[in-house]
This record gives structure tokens, sequence and C-alpha cells, in this order.
């Protein structure tokens, strides 16, 4: 028996036979068109047993031991066909068989086909009752895939299950082309497993060998199987020369790993990245460790940290037990702050400031659901060093509606709040808010009356030097008690648009909303989960400015709005748009002296908002949207994108996104403080993904900050594809953090290189929309 002896450089094979991205029918189709098809009646079952016609020009024998049969000689029996110059056909009735055994022996322009592949040679045997056969020095073909090669021996065994070859190549590439091959001492094709095993395996690009293997697997299908994926390669400003060659581990139909020995020239190690996947009955979920055994830069950048281990550890789980238990997690940890500023990871980034670890458990049936669950925060930079977790927190809601003509609804909360930075206050934080809500609708209208009573009660703790040092006024125990009243209405009218667009009906749809909340001071109460809620046009509807519990803003406001819709004769939405303010009849006030507008007892008509979107044609859509604060004097922000896209790989779209740093300032106080944020956010750019030419595509992307008259992120990727291999070379400039010595942005440039085989599985899939939501802004947001 052989001994397997997978090695390094076998990893260089096995590259997209794994891969994820779908299929390019177009591409699919033409290469097909290169490989043969089985065009005769398939015959399915034992066909072992089936009768053998032959035909030829000429035949002699004694019956019914030997015959030999000349010229056009043609052999069929189920699906397997042999034809020859001459066939000997041998019969011999073993002592004890229930049938003789059929062989044949051919020679002269031999060619055997049946369903699975096509041998050809100057010589052959068979046996007929097997359907084992061997052809020598010729060279054979897969039926209905890519595949071919040629060797001194090919055999045919198991039914046809194995094609094993001898001194034989293999090749995906199609009649004409041998951009590469392997050459192997031995090579047994496995039909049903689905893969290619290789003695003595030799790697060539064109007739020039690159390495050597003493064993390969190889692959041969979409059925997932244990192997090495796409190798990768990147060279960036951070860490040089980068390369990944993942290694797929198929462990059980419901859990399966994926290794990746990274290496980092930079660093002078390996990072070894493991992701594992799994499902069981408590829900599906997803697991990352990436381990860097020491890291030589890091120490000289930070040498009293010694040998440091650098790692990042990730969890995702979302389930569900008994369909009422509901389990979630969502955890990041890593080994230092600077972790996502030095490696590129898709479980965090650089910009976000710190890492979430989440856990929760919840209880639902019906009219009621509860929740636990544990917050905390890793925090990266001085700007999230006040972030507070909940340790742990407790959600309660009970639902009873159909209560006479009112709904009823009691939402209960308890949490105790734990600040990343030990000299701040703690808390814990009790909730009851009881609502009844009176709705009625019809076809045309709606109108809800909703009344609610919101009791909160604080115990807080480590005040006093807070106090001082902030000139704050926070209390030991405070109770806070606030009803709420709210109606809203809804109007929609609809007409035929008639001769202005035949078939398509245009609604006018008016809305007024009234709230009421009496002002309560809640400057002796911290701050610990809310912020200014984003005030698009349907944020105007909300009954809250700020999200959490801890300020909740006096209201006597009337809030009105009208939206347009489009539709055409398939009742698909064209166009629609909507605008709305909200009308202040009272100053809106928390007594929180830190909230910059409280001071300005404004008045009036103070936020307005619009939004609008326009599917164009099939192919052509826009979409926009403005908030104005005068409480601001500014806008707050705005976005606007328009995007043409044919397909999934034919897409351009040009984007603006806008933010003005009160804004920032307002909505996140630890980040607006920031040099980076002084001016706001004001970008351009775009995103593009193109077929440029026969099988080459491009990708690009580009941001442009006008504030700084710089670029944010840009990024250019270009890839040949074809029936044989696929190539990628791509460049990024991605924004990498904020240097605070220097008050400038950071940024990372990478340059990546992929090559991957094909023909090999059923992907033939461009790859572009991948290449443009590997970075870390996305780059893509579909309209």
């Amino acid at each position: 028996m052989k001994k397997r002896i997978p090695t390094l450089l076998a990893t260089m094979i096995g590259t997209a036979l794994y891969s994820q991205q779908g299929l390019a029918a177009d591409l699919a189709s033409q290469c097909m068109l290169g490989v043969p098809s089985y065009n005769r009646p398939l015959v399915s079952g034992d066909t072992n047993n089936l009768p053998v016609t032959i035909t030829a020009d000429s035949s002699q024998g004694t019956y019914p031991d030997n015959a030999t049969f000349t010229g056009n000689v043609d052999i069929n029996q189920g699906n397997s066909r042999l034809q020859a110059d001459e066939v000997q056909l041998h019969q011999k009735q073993p002592e004890g068989a229930a049938e003789p055994v059929r062989t044949v022996d051919a020679l002269g322009n031999v060619h055997y086909d049946d369903n699975q592949v096509i041998l050809k040679g100057p010589k052959a045997w068979s046996n007929l009752n097997t359907k084992d056969t061997n052809v020598w020095k010729g060279d054979y073909q897969m039926v209905g895939r890519q595949g071919r090669g040629d060797a001194d021996l090919m055999k045919q065994r198991g039914e046809n299950r194995y094609t094993i070859l001898e001194n034989g190549t293999f090749t995906s590439c199609l009649p004409g082309s041998n951009t590469w091959s392997v050459v192997g001492s031995e090579v047994i094709h496995d039909r049903e497993e689905q893969v290619a095993e290789i003695w003595n395996a030799r790697f060539k690009l064109g007739p020039v060998p690159v390495f050597y293997s003493p064993y390969l697997q190889l692959p041969v299908g979409d059925k997932r199987r244990s192997g090495f994926l796409i190798p990768n390669a990147k060279y960036s400003t951070t860490n040089y020369f980068e390369f990944y060659l993942p290694y797929y581990w198929n462990i059980a139909p419901n859990m399966d790993a994926t290794i990746t020995p990274h290496y980092i020239h930079k660093r002078g190690n390996i990072m070894w990245e493991n992701e594992f996947r799994y499902l069981t009955h408590a829900g599906a979920g997803l697991m990352e460790l990436d381990y860097l055994p020491s890291d030589k830069v890091f120490q000289d950048e930070h040498p009293t940290e010694g040998n440091k281990h650098r790692w990042m550890y990730f969890w995702q789980h979302s389930g569900v037990m008994d369909q009422v238990w509901r389990f979630n997690v969502n955890y990041t940890k890593v080994s230092d702050p600077n972790y996502f500023n030095d490696f590129s990871s898709k479980y965090g980034s650089s910009t976000d400031g710190y890492a979430t670890q989440i856990f929760s458990v919840g209880y639902a049936v019906q009219n009621f659901d509860a929740t636990v669950t544990s917050k905390q925060f890793q925090v990266f930079s001085s700007q999230t060093a006040s972030t507070y977790g909940a340790e742990p927190q407790l959600d309660v809601n009970w639902y009873q509606n159909d209560v006479g003509p009112f709904d009823t609804r009691i939402y209960g909360q308890a949490v105790h709040f734990v600040n990343t930075n030990a000299n701040m206050p703690e808390a814990t934080r009790v909730h009851l808010e009881p609502t009844i809500n009176l709705p009625w609708s019809n076809d045309w209208a709606s109108l809800n009356t909703e009344a609610k009573l919101m009791a909160t009660h604080y115990q807080q703790k480590n005040i006093d030097d807070y106090n001082t040092t902030n000139n704050a006024h926070l209390e030991e125990s405070v109770n806070r008690t606030l009803p709420q009243f709210k109606m809203d209405g809804k109007l929609i009218f609809e007409r035929n648009m008639g001769l202005l667009a035949d078939g398509y009906t245009q609604t006018l749809e008016p809305r007024m909303q009234y709230l009421y909340v009496p002002y309560r001071d809640q400057s002796n109460i911290n701050n610990y989960d809310s912020s200014l809620l984003q005030s698009d046009y349907s944020g105007l509807f909300r009954d809250r400015t700020y999200g959490g519990l801890d300020r909740i803003a006096s209201a006597n406001q009337l809030t009105t709005g009208v939206t347009s819709r489009v539709y055409d004769d398939a009742a698909v939405e064209r166009f629609n748009v909507s605008v709305g303010q909200i009308y202040y009849f009272t100053e809106s006030r928390t007594g929180d002296d830190n909230i910059n507008w409280e001071k300005d007892n404004k008045t009036g008509s103070l936020v307005w908002a619009g939004d609008t979107y326009w599917r164009m044609t099939e192919r052509w859509g826009l979409r926009g949207g403005v908030q104005y604060d005068t409480r601001l004097d500014n806008i707050a922000n705005s976005t606007a994108a328009i995007e043409y896209r044919r397909d999934e790989d034919r897409m351009v779209q040009l984007t603006y996104r806008y933010a003005s740093p009160e804004y920032i300032q307002a909505t996140l106080p630890n980040y607006g403080t920031g040099a980076q944020y002084k001016d706001g956010i004001s970008q351009v750019g775009g995103a593009a993904s193109w077929p440029i030419a026969d099988r080459w595509s491009i990708v690009g992307a580009y941001y442009f900050d006008t504030n700084t008259s710089k670029s944010a992120d840009q990024m250019v990727g270009l890839q040949y594809n074809s029936c044989c291999y696929a190539l990628r070379v791509g460049y990024e400039r991605k924004l990498n953090g904020w240097d605070t010595k220097n008050n400038q942005s950071e940024y990372d440039n990478v340059i990546g290189f992929n090559f991957e085989l094909r023909g090999l599985s059923s992907n033939y899939g461009l790859g572009t929309q991948k290449m443009l939501r590997s970075n870390i802004l996305p780059y893509r947001s579909s309209l």
C-alpha cells in the first residue's frame, strides 16, 4: 500500500476547487462546448447481464469460445461501446460459475467510451462481464465535465467508478491548451468520492515542471471534501509579503473547519488562523482563533511586553431550542489594542474602536418573552476608554392584544452597568413601562392612540469623585416617572396616472403624529446607554429622541409628513419621495447641560428630513436622503447614490455621504471630540465592476474626502477568467487608523495576487463582487 504524504508543495495544486462564488453561466456553457457529452440513450441499473451486439466487416472463429472480428468493429453493451480495427473475443466457462467470462482484445485505433469517460489508444483489453478495461499508450477525456490526459496504461475498474493511470497526466484545460497539468506515476480518479489521488506528482505550467509532491489529492467535482483551498498572496506596507494557505477539513456533515497558515514576512512568523463552523440542535455557530506565537515588530515597538503572543478570538452563535429558547453569542476579543491595526480581519476593523462581547439567552412563548444579556467591551483607544457594559441585563415583555378595543403591553428591564474605566460611576437600573394602545384602520386610513407610563429607578455608586471632577450632580438613588401620550394618523389617497403613465398608479400618503412627554430633570442621572437617534424620514415619527433609557427628552410636538409613491402595472414601486418635519410647541429638554442644543431654548419647526428613491429602469436606480436640524444650525447628515446594474458582475455606483461635526458630536460623543472628526465627514466616491474584454474583468472603488482633499480609500482589481485557470491581481489603499501624534489618518497599501485552477468544479464565477466586498469600507451597497 502506498504511503500518502501530504506536503507543503502539494497545497499549491488544490486551488479554487472549493470556491464559494456563483456560477457564471456564460463561461460555463462556453467551456462545455469543448467537452464531449454522452448522446446515446442512458441505460440504468445493472448492465453487465445485457446482451452484447457486435458489428464488423468480417468475422471468423470457433463457436462459442473464440472469435475474431476485423474492419470497423463496433461492440456495444449497455452504456459501453468499444471500437477498433480488430477485436478478438474470448469466452470461457469457469468451473462452478453460472455465467461464462467474456473478454476482448482490441487492436488498432481503439476507442472505448461510456457515460463517464472516453479512452483512446492503439491496444486495449476489456472484460465484458465487469466492464474492467485497459488501454495502452493512449489518452482519455471525461464525459460531461472537464478533465483529460494521457498515460502509458489506462484502466477502468469497479464498474467504471475508478479510472487508474500509470505514468499519466491530468489537466482540466480544454483540448489544445496545456497551460497547467499534473504528471504522476499513478493517478486514481474516484468518481463516487469525486477525488483524484496522484503519486509522485509533478505540477507543470506549460512544459515546465514547477514543483514535486510524493502524494497529492485533488477534489474533482462539487462534493464537499477535505483539502487545500485557494492559496493567496499579498504585499502591504504594514506587513510586507504575506501568504495564505488554507486547508479545509470536512469533519462531519454538521461541522467543518478551515486551518490557514498565514506567513507574515515583516512579523517573522506564521500566524495560524483557525475557523470552525458547526450546526447543532441548539443552533449554528462559527468560531475563529488566530494565533501568532511571536511578533518581532511588536517586541521592538513595545519592549516591555516581552515575547508577546498576538491573538484574536471570535465566536458567533444563533440558535433556537424546543421552539421557545433562543441563544445568541457575538464575541470578539484580541490580545492587544493594536491588533486590528496590524492585521486585517473580517471579524474586526481598526476603525471600530472597540470589540464587543455579547451573550444572550431568551425564552419566548405566546404573549411573553424574556432575555438575559451580558454585554462587555474591549476598548482600543482613548476615545472609547469610557464605555459601559451591561453585566447583566434582563428584558421582559408581556403582551395582551384585543382586550376589548385595546392592545396592551408591559415592558420591564433590570440592568447593571459597569464601565471599562474603574473611576467612572456604576449603576443598577430598573425600568417598568406599561402601554395601552387603541388601534384603528381600514383600506385608506389608520389611527393609533397610545398611552404609556415610564417608571425608572437608579442606584448609582462611585459618584463622589466624578461629581467633583466633572462638576456633575449625580445622586446615589434616583426615581423618575414619565407619562407619554401619542396619537398617530395616516391617510392613503390613490389615483390612476392615466395618460401621463398608462397603467401606473400614484399614492399620496399624508401622516400626522402628536407626542407629549412632560419634562423631568435628568442631570442627576449619568448617561449609561443613551445616544441621539438618526432623524431620517421614518425617524421623525419615533417617540424617542435618544436611544436607551437614561435620556428621555420632553416632548410637546407635532410631526407632519407626506409620502408619494408610484407603482407600475406590475405593482412594482418605481418611485417614492417623502418629506416631513417636527414642530416643537415647547423646547425638548432632558436637563443635561452636556447636550449643546438644550441651551438654545428653540421651538417651532426644528427638524426636517426627506428621502427619495427612483428606480428609473430595470438597471438604473437613484436613492438619496437629507436631514436638517436647526438646533445644529446645519444639515445633520445626507446621503446620495446612483447606480447602474446590468447583472451581478456589471455594476457602476456613485455615492456621496455627509455628516456635520455637530451631528457626530451629538450622536457619537466618544468620537465627536476626535481630531479626525473636527470637520465632520464629507466623502464622494464610486465603485464599479465590469468585464472589459473577452474573459477580462476589472473592479475598482475610490472615495475622496472633500474636507481634507485626500483620498479616503481606493482599490482596483484585475481578473482573467478562463476554462483552464483564473488570475487576480489587486491593489488597495485603505484607512488603517488615526495617528494621534500628528493628527492625521494612517493608511496601508496592499497588493494582492491569486491564481486558481478552473474546470475541476462547477464554479466559473468572475469573483468581482467578492473583491469589492473584501474591503473595510462597504464599497457596494445594493440600491
